[in-house]
């Protein structure tokens, strides 16, 4: 509930602001149960701001929220950490994309 309220309070800020201002958000749907999920994807995301970047787990944005989000979305990059080197590895691509998305719904 605080992390929406935060959310709400620099989405009216912003829009009050009148400034293109990008919007970065980690993690937002941790603890939001599945209608709020789908009402955060379907309309505030979309209309944010000009840029938005979202930093999500793998199972935040999965099945039909990464459907609904998907054609909205410019560029999806996924960070792979390894143990055995110790560094993390930018890959394109989300987690749902391609073959591993079909699988889920």
């Amino acid at each position: 509930e605080k992390q929406m309220l935060a959310i709400s309070l620099l989405w009216g800020l912003a829009h009050s602001s009148g400034r293109m201002l990008p919007v970065i958000i980690d993690t937002p749907m941790g603890r939001l149960d599945s209608s709020h999920r789908q009402n955060f994807v379907s309309r505030y995301l979309p209309e944010a701001s000009h840029q938005v970047i979202v930093l999500s787990t793998d199972t935040e944005i999965n099945g039909e929220l990464y459907k609904l989000l998907h054609e909205h979305v410019g560029q999806e990059y996924r960070l792979d950490y390894s143990d055995q080197s110790q560094s993390t590895i930018i890959k394109k691509g989300y987690f749902q994309s391609g073959d591993r998305m079909e699988g889920q719904s």
